[in-house]
């Protein structure tokens, strides 16, 4: 007996499995088979057959999509009206429907009621039904309580083409799944292999367990298990991308060929590579198929994130996947990507999440004139960028791999802030930089400007230096860069004053640095020498 709802109603409906056959209705009176009345003046009196056939019709060619064939295998009747094959769900839905058709009689308020519910809450109320179905393990029309689980996917793709959800979060309740799950978790044969769960890889994909045992027995499947993964992951590839355990199969998977079956899955993703991206576990797999795809796939996968390129630079997931784009395109195929972010270098350069797009840009790009427009825009507003939280890892990233003549013009603009930026929690970190990549002229400057900031008349700057948790790691980079006369007027400073700067923590780590460079002239095991001069 099947049970529908209405409001807050459960009301049966032991419907036949014949749909020319006489239907009870709520009151177990009989409603003929020829009943053609109807309340709905709109509505054109026929037969409940006849109704019945052009609602099946009717339903099926306009919720029938192209593409998405989910086959059903019907459980086994004793009834041989009930053992034709329902192929599809929109049929299961269309019968159902035909059925609910069957009841309308003007004298039944009651189910014309139910037959203006929405078609939406008609699905949902037979989907446990067509579930069933679709385990091949009961009756489509049987919905007692306790008779079973739910399937593998719950949703896949609804009629917007939007991305659907597994259900449940990922756990699957049906009893043959649970059972090959326990079988994973307390294993009769040590060697059980991947053909074992054949015609159940989604189900197991989503859970904990299920997907650690997949990514485990990938690295000794066969071509014949890991073509099996692919068959079965497809079709839902849109689902299980983004949740929690799947994706990870998938990221995983894309490492395995044949090529032809990795071309075939990145190309089930063409259309939804930008939704995909902005989701905290499609990004992953986008990346990995930027790795692994065809030029072409790339190509077309670079311009989808194109049409919305800076929303996919600032987003926290999808910014990952453009830098996997620009390393992994070629780059005269993406020139759209450096074109769009020139002008808005330093507004990227600041934010969370675009700075790390700007250091994959600039390690990238190939076209010499546009990388020196993005490097110009950086130096343009270098002293600005230097004192930012992520800022300053791109001007760090510029005075590491850039040009001779860019670091000389970032030292020449820090001129006279050297001290003031040592003290601040992002700046010392570009003066680090500087002194350790710098030339002799460029090292030179800095250091000069440090120790003679007080005019050359008192070294308490020096001293105030050593013990600031920021600037005391400049001090421990000039002992290691300096020429020898700079190394000795800081040497002598730390002996005079040793007993002060062992009182603080980062003077006591200064001392420690003193020590090494002391050891290092010495010829002691254990020290660290200066490093050598660059030539100017």
């Amino acid at each position: 007996m099947s049970y529908s709802s209405y409001g807050n109603e459960r009301l049966p409906f032991p419907f036949q499995d014949d749909l020319g056959s006489a239907v009870l209705a709520p009151d177990n009176q009989n409603v003929p088979s020829n009943a053609g009345t109807n309340t709905d003046p709109s509505l054109p009196r026929q037969s409940s057959s006849a109704s019945s056939r052009s609602a099946l019709e009717s339903y099926v060619e306009q919720h029938t999509q192209p593409n998405v064939d989910v086959e059903i295998f019907p459980a086994q009747s004793s009834s041989s009206t009930s053992s034709s094959s329902v192929k599809k769900f929109a049929e299961i839905v269309a019968i159902q429907e035909s059925c609910m058709r069957a009841l309308i009689d003007p004298d039944q308020e009651l189910a014309l009621r139910l037959w203006n519910q929405s078609l939406e809450d008609m699905k949902n109320h037979y989907a446990p039904d067509v579930e069933k179905a679709l385990s091949g393990e009961h009756q489509p029309t049987t919905n007692a309580p306790g008779n079973g689980g739910i399937s593998v996917v719950s949703q896949i793709q609804d009629s917007s083409g939007r991305l659907g959800n597994i259900h449940n979060s990922g756990r699957v309740v049906s009893i043959e799944v649970d059972s090959l799950l326990e079988q994973i978790k307390h294993p009769m044969d040590p060697h059980m292999r991947l053909i074992y769960i054949k015609g159940h890889i989604p189900a197991t994909s989503v859970d904990p367990i299920g997907s650690r045992f997949i990514l485990k027995k990938l690295d000794t499947a066969t071509t014949g298990e890991i073509i099996m993964l692919y068959n079965e992951i497809m079709p839902h590839i849109h689902t299980l991308i983004i949740n929690i355990f799947a994706n990870s199969v998938i990221h995983k998977l894309l490492d395995y060929g044949p090529a032809v079956y990795t071309r075939k899955l990145v190309g089930n993703l063409m259309g939804h590579v930008l939704d995909l991206s902005l989701q905290l576990y499609g990004c992953r797999v986008i990346q990995k198929a930027f790795e692994v795809a065809d030029t072409d796939q790339k190509i077309e996968m670079a311009k989808e994130l194109g049409s919305n390129l800076l929303k996919c630079v600032c987003d926290q997931h999808a910014n990952h996947a453009i830098q996997k784009c620009i390393e992994f395109v070629p780059a005269h195929h993406i020139q759209f990507v450096y074109r769009s972010l020139r002008g808005k270098v330093k507004m990227l350069s600041s934010h969370t999440f675009g700075y790390h797009v700007i250091q994959k840009a600039l390690e990238f790009c190939k076209d010499t004139q546009m990388k020196h427009v993005l490097v110009t825009e950086i130096l343009e507003s270098v002293n600005e960028l230097s004192v930012d939280p992520y800022g300053n890892f791109v001007v760090q990233y510029i005075v590491e791999h850039g040009e001779p003549r860019e670091r000389q013009i970032i030292v020449l603009k820090f001129d006279g802030r050297v001290m003031e930026m040592s003290h601040q929690k992002h700046s010392y970190n570009v003066i680090e930089k500087c002194l350790i990549h710098g030339s002799y002229m460029d090292r030179k400057r800095i250091i000069v400007e440090i120790l003679c900031a007080a005019g050359g008349t008192t070294a308490d700057h020096l001293l105030g230096m050593m013990v600031h948790e920021y600037a005391n790691f400049v001090i421990q980079r000039m002992l290691e860069v300096a020429l020898e006369w700079q190394v000795d007027v800081i040497v002598k400073l730390v002996r005079r004053h040793e007993a002060m700067l062992a009182k603080y923590p980062h003077g006591r780590d200064v001392i420690a640095q003193v020590d090494k460079v002391v050891n290092a002239r010495a010829g002691l095991p254990g020290s660290v020498a200066p490093a050598p001069p660059q030539s100017p």
